[in-house]
């Protein structure tokens, strides 16, 4: 619902701003117009898109209010505390100052109608003209600088700059009435702009002043520092909840005393490692050419050569696993992505160790206690890292159980560059790959989403189930309905099983129609006709699907210790010093996102709000997620997940334990969002870091 109603605002403000300005400059040639019966045609029509702007305003407010009665207030609060007040002055203006008088210039006497200070009356043309101003800066506001919890001083300097967009208006149409009063109101545009040439200039150079003012002061002041921890941040959010001692340190002797005392070190969160290893790896990242099946080539980074290694053990194994670096400059980790593994084995440079550097090696070890399907990629500058094939399967198998199905195959969906451009295939595979199954089989898929962007699936040629989400399992998933889609966000992964039918099953990724793409194709002959996928029936909605999941924070009558939000914007500025479209958080971008403090054993809810232009997959490390709500609603099935796609538009509540104490990223798994600042932390209390982030020390997690 409130992704439509955004959608509709942002239509309205186009529709406002566009009504306004054809409106305001028809209103300013009246006094041109010669006849009477012109003047009166003009009137009806400027009455007509009056009726309409107000129209499109009056209906903005509604779907603002109709929003905040939904209970979603606080994701609408900042356009209404900046904006709004300018669009409801317009309102009225438009309704009590500009539609009677243009109403009255229909039935005046043809005498009177064609005067010219009548026809330069101020208030038939400023009301719409600060109509359009008002319109553009909501609209502008709404693509790139959306207001989110505004503070006193952003309120202040929001109506400021609306008054001065509205206050131009009439202080140009005032000056011509008097200039129409004087005999004087005709002068051509050319004399107008000679005259005040002076003017032009001056304010052309104060323009260019204030600019390079803004270029060099903001890429300055957006410069990360050379050394920073990864708890450093301005803002200590406790979510309502009780008082911190971490809050409480920071609060009173500053953050660098936050960080002493007593405690534990992220360093020491390894968990128990005391048992010997019952399976270990040695990954070594390198650089490699791979080649893609269409013989497109990969200036590639990956671990030892492959791309898209598996690591597969068994649950409650002892697993170690070695990472060696041989020439990848800036260092390298391993992040398991989805598994909660203790703190210091999460693989963050900075946060819970320091990148490995050519040379050097790490070693991961923990307690292979969650089956399913994950996998695992470098946090040091993960954008690009990631990007070049640093990143890999990790499987997980019941102890004990014999796997039901028969086949099983992996698919990793991957945007390669390469040098006939972008490529995105399955591994390696970029366009259609047949694989035999014989009919009769049980069959497994395990899909794993490594792109930047959220990807549709279609599954054709038999009935499938939804058996695992993320890793997790979702109990009495039934067959879903012929030709249903599905779609999995950036870092997220589904498990399908079906019965392998007598004729071939075709798995694209991509839209039906679309050319581009990978396709696997099972046949039981090996002979399958080239596939033909049809448009799909439906999508898949895991929110109500299979039975809820059931956890301490499932019931209705839950009750959270701390809750947070974050809600996400966009708006253009610099970041490190570089002019970039910026992806936020609550407005800001890191190291200026607030931490969120919380204590071991606490329940835990965080809201979503999407209100940018694109999707954002967040991921928490070192916890799952439970989905409670989804725009308002409270969703039918429950489901657990690690990594949660927010359209825009879309509002997610979730909920966690917090069973897992350490130094968590929180982050958009567009790797590109995240290296421009969507990251924050979930900070536990009584944990100290360990590490330093940085251009001295090398660590650039993102």
């Amino acid at each position: 619902m409130e992704d439509n109603l955004y959608r509709f605002i942002l239509l309205l403000a186009l529709a406002g701003t566009i009504l306004g300005l054809i409106s305001g400059i028809t209103a300013a040639w009246l006094p041109y117009l010669r006849s009477a019966k012109s003047v009166r045609r003009a009137s009806s029509f400027l009455l007509l898109l009056a009726g309409l702007a107000l129209a499109a305003g009056l209906l903005t407010d509604a779907a603002y209010i109709g929003i905040g009665i939904r209970g979603s207030w606080w994701a609408v609060e900042g356009m209404a505390l900046t904006v709004l007040p300018l669009l409801l002055a317009v309102q009225l203006g438009v309704g009590l100052l500009t539609m009677p008088r243009l109403a009255r210039l229909r039935r005046m006497p043809e005498e009177e109608i064609v005067r010219s200070d009548v026809l330069a009356d101020p208030w038939l043309t400023v009301p719409l003209l600060a109509g359009a101003a008002g319109s553009g800066l909501h609209l502008v506001r709404q693509l790139f600088a959306q207001p989110v919890l505004p503070g006193l001083t952003e309120i202040i300097l929001s109506q400021g700059l609306a008054c001065l967009l509205a206050g131009i208006p009439l202080i140009m149409a005032r000056r011509r009435h008097r200039l129409v009063l004087a005999g004087r109101g005709r002068r051509k545009a050319w004399q107008r702009l000679l005259k005040h040439t002076g003017f032009v200039v001056a304010g052309a150079a104060v323009v260019m002043a204030v600019f390079v003012v803004y270029v060099v002061a903001g890429g300055s002041a957006s410069k990360l520092p050379e050394a920073y921890d990864m708890m450093n941040h301005d803002g200590l959010d406790e979510g309502g909840g009780p008082p911190t001692q971490l809050a409480a340190r920071g609060e009173h002797a500053g953050h660098g005393a936050a960080h002493s005392g007593a405690g534990v070190e992220v360093a020491e969160l390894t968990g128990d490692i005391s048992a010997p290893a019952d399976v270990r790896f040695e990954l070594t990242a390198q650089r490699t050419e791979l080649t893609l099946a269409s013989g497109a080539k990969v200036e590639a980074w990956t671990y030892n050569g492959e791309a898209v290694p598996e690591l597969r053990v068994k649950e409650g194994q002892m697993v170690e696993v070695v990472l060696a670096n041989r020439d990848v400059e800036a260092g390298v980790s391993i992040h398991w992505h989805g598994y909660d593994v203790p703190n210091a084995m999460d693989g963050i440079p900075g946060m819970t160790q320091n990148a490995v550097k050519p040379g050097e090696s790490f070693r991961y070890k923990f307690r292979a206690k969650q089956t399913g399907t994950y996998w695992f990629h470098s946090h040091q500058q993960s954008s690009e890292q990631v990007e070049k094939g640093l990143f890999g399967r990790l499987i997980v198998e019941p102890a004990e159980e014999p796997s039901p199905y028969d086949v099983e195959e992996t698919i990793v969906l991957h945007r390669w560059k390469t040098d006939r451009g972008y490529r995105t295939a399955f591994g390696l595979e970029d366009g259609t790959r047949t694989l035999p199954i014989p009919s009769g089989r049980t069959v497994r898929l395990r899909i794993i989403n490594t792109d930047n962007l959220s990807a549709a699936y279609l599954l054709q040629g038999t009935l499938y189930a939804v058996t695992a989400i993320d890793g997790t399992p979702i109990r009495q998933a039934a067959l879903l309905p012929e030709n249903t889609s599905f779609q999995i966000g950036s870092g997220g992964r589904y498990d399908l099983t079906f019965r392998m039918p007598g004729g071939p099953v075709y798995l694209k990724a991509g839209a039906a129609d679309d050319p581009e793409g990978p396709v696997l194709v099972l046949s039981p002959d090996n002979d399958a006709p080239a596939p033909v996928f049809q448009p799909p029936s439906g999508s898949f909605d895991p929110g109500s699907y299979g039975l809820a999941a059931e956890n301490g924070v499932t019931t209705k009558t839950a009750k959270f210790d701390r809750e947070f939000r974050m809600i996400f914007g966009n708006r253009m500025g610099f970041y490190n010093g570089v002019f970039h479209f910026l992806w936020t958080i609550n407005g800001r971008v890191l190291p200026d996102t607030p931490t969120f403090v919380v204590k071991e054993g606490e329940k835990v809810k965080m809201t979503f709000v999407n209100r940018s232009l694109a999707e954002h997959p967040m991921h928490l490390h070192g916890h799952h997620m439970t989905v409670l709500k989804h725009n308002g609603k409270r969703v039918a099935t429950p489901w657990i997940t690690d990594t949660l796609n927010v359209a825009p538009g879309d509002t997610y509540e979730v909920g966690f334990v917090a069973d897992n104490p350490g130094m968590w990223m929180d982050h958009c798994h567009n790797l590109y969002h995240a290296a421009t600042g969507m990251i924050l932390h979930l900070m536990y209390d009584g944990v100290r870091p360990s590490y330093e982030a940085g251009t001295r020390s090398g660590n650039l997690p993102d």
